[in-house]
């Protein structure tokens, strides 16, 4: 039988072809990749497109996205569970296999975590709505959230429910949208109603509220109706059972890593809430300190230095803060025979020697004025005190040797105040001798002194906000919390008949601060102390009412005008209040 070379050929050709006209997931090679924004260029229908009878609708992207990343970012509102998503090139197409219900605005809404292949996000949250009738809805709902520490909240997931018996934060919400970078979020083409408000950090990206594990704020009020303008929800902890062992990793034979399950203040971490006993014998391995690698605030991995480890023994950790868990954490771990030679004793102080206006309040916030001593390795606290002296110096060059107390935050770190506290403008000295100071991992020192000599901030380093507000209550609480720490000033203050109110913070450090107010569930025994109440999602509590804004201090200025209007827990008016403007000038002191 004769064969025809020709054929070969052809079917070579028709594969190609067949090949190139294919939906890809993947770029073409070749060239520096783009860092540009990722953006929709054009969808077919546009925007706002009316009498859509089409169940096809097509994106052209500015980069070239997955079909994986496209389906983890897209939502339908309300929901559309049968489609098919297909890539060509930067086009994409979005197959609706679901029938489309008559005079229905339909949103289908892109998550800002879309990435295309070489990871350019969306610079917000992308949406496009379009109506199967001859018109569209136009409901709006817009605000903003707050973190936990009250700064504004990007790329929070903020979902909209229609309120009844079917509400659950589990189930698939009838709107949703994101924060941008200010921590701001928009609903837009909505349907005209009532809804419930929740915002989350979406930290699996699945679209739902997982309860128990993931921070969630919700509204002062039940429902929110289409056009409220300034809605504001803030981020609480959404796991409130006791913080539990996660892992642990003997790094050497005195040191074990132990991760939690969330973050938690260094400053209370409790040594005796852990106990670790050799599995063969029962014999404790002692825990002599504890410390973490960044010195921070909050942390959720910790080291433990314990006695010498035994590389062929089990041992059993036990985790039970503050005696909480009926069941503690537990986790067993086999020694490790790697020694360790730890150097030399050294020490660093906080402010350092000759520094001229110190800002005391700055250097560790959440424990106030006060000096820091920052040791390499652990130390035996009752040995600092005796290696310690603190005086004052008057202007006429005499000293006076002061009381001090000692704080710890973790057993490397340690703060330091005088009893009577800090005065402005006032020069002190404190002096260490290390070697008097008894390492936990018995290292000692060079015997040498070491002298931090400075001067205190004055009054005219310091800044201040005054402001006025309203709330519906016969009490708030007004806050003022330095961005990105827990140091906050507050003040409680008894609004008038009319609900008007004043407030002032003083002697606060240079900085960006946020000034929120709330009105506590139990007004009548309302102090500084009281905390803001964050509501549930499920079953819905509203938060207790609140509202923040932003502000700036500077060193001898007064920021003043701060207007604050806390909202009563009633539904958001549907216009936006005027916008007043936030002064500053030179304070005389």
């Amino acid at each position: 039988m004769k064969k025809f070379p020709g054929l070969k050929i052809l079917a070579i050709l028709i594969i190609s072809l067949f090949t190139a006209g294919c939906a890809t997931d993947k770029p073409p090679t070749g060239g520096p990749p783009d860092k540009s924004a990722l953006t929709v260029i054009s969808s077919v229908p546009e925007p706002g497109a009316t009498n859509i009878a089409s169940g096809t609708i097509r994106l052209l992207f500015s980069h070239y996205v997955s079909r994986s990343e496209l389906s983890k970012s897209l939502f339908f509102s309300p929901a559309i569970r049968d489609y098919e998503i297909s890539i060509h090139g930067r086009e994409a197409s979005v197959r609706i296999y679901d029938p489309l219900k008559p005079d229905r605005t339909y949103t289908l809404t892109l998550q800002k975590s879309l990435k295309s292949f070489y990871g350019n996000t969306l610079e917000r949250s992308w949406t496009l709505a379009f109506s199967t009738g001859p018109s569209i809805n136009h409901g709006t709902i817009d605000g903003k959230v707050w973190s936990r520490l009250m700064a504004p909240a990007s790329n929070i997931t903020v979902m909209a429910f229609a309120p009844g018996p079917a509400y659950s934060p589990a189930s698939a919400p009838d709107y949703i949208t994101q924060t941008d970078g200010a921590g701001t979020f928009r609903f837009e083409n909505i349907r005209e109603g009532l809804y419930h408000i929740i915002a989350f950090n979406d930290k699996n990206s699945n679209l739902r509220l997982d309860p128990g594990k993931e921070e969630y704020g919700v509204t002062a009020t039940p429902s929110i109706a289409t056009g409220s303008t300034g809605v504001v929800l803030r981020l609480a902890p959404g796991d409130t059972s006791p913080t539990t062992l996660r892992s642990a990793n003997p790094i050497n034979n005195r040191e074990i890593e132990i991760t939690l399950s969330r973050p938690l203040p260094s400053r209370s971490f409790d040594l005796s809430a852990l106990s670790i006993e050799d599995n063969a014998d029962g014999t404790a391995l002692p825990v002599l300190g504890y410390f973490t690698t960044s010195r921070a605030e909050e942390e959720a991995t910790y080291y433990l230095l314990t006695g010498p480890m035994n590389p062929r023994s089990q041992y059993h950790i036990v985790f039970n803060p503050q005696k909480k868990l009926a069941t503690p954490s537990e986790l067993t771990i086999l020694g490790n025979a790697r020694p360790v030679e730890y150097p030399l004793l050294t020490l660093k102080i906080l402010p350092p020697d000759k520094t001229v206006n110190a800002l005391l309040d700055m250097i560790r916030p959440e424990a106030g004025p006060s000096i820091e001593m920052q040791f390499n390795i652990p130390v035996r606290e009752s040995t600092i005190k005796p290696s310690v002296k603190l005086t004052s110096i008057r202007r006429d060059a005499t000293e006076e040797l002061l009381p001090f107390a000692i704080s710890r935050s973790d057993s490397r770190t340690w703060s330091i105040r005088p009893v009577p506290g800090f005065t402005p403008g006032m020069d002190y000295r404190l002096t260490v001798k290390p070697h008097g100071i008894e390492a936990l991992t018995g290292s000692k020192s060079k015997d040498t002194v070491i002298v931090s000599r400075f001067s205190a901030a004055g009054p005219d380093q310091y800044g201040e906000i005054t402001g006025t507000g309203t709330a519906s209550a016969a009490t708030a609480v007004v806050e003022a919390r330095r961005t990105g720490t827990t140091a906050t000033y507050r003040s409680v203050v008894r609004p008038s008949l009319q609900g008007a109110f004043s407030f002032a913070f003083h002697s606060l450090p240079p900085g960006n601060y946020t000034v929120s107010g709330f009105i506590p569930s139990d007004a009548t025994t309302a102090g500084p102390a009281t905390e803001w109440h964050s509501g549930t999602a499920w079953p819905f509590t509203p938060s207790d009412p609140f509202m923040a804004l932003t502000a700036i201090v500077r060193a001898g200025w007064k920021t003043e005008n701060i207007r604050l209007d806390i909202p009563a827990a009633k539904p958001y008016p549907e216009t936006k209040p005027a916008s007043r403007p936030v002064k500053s000038k030179r304070t005389k002191h």
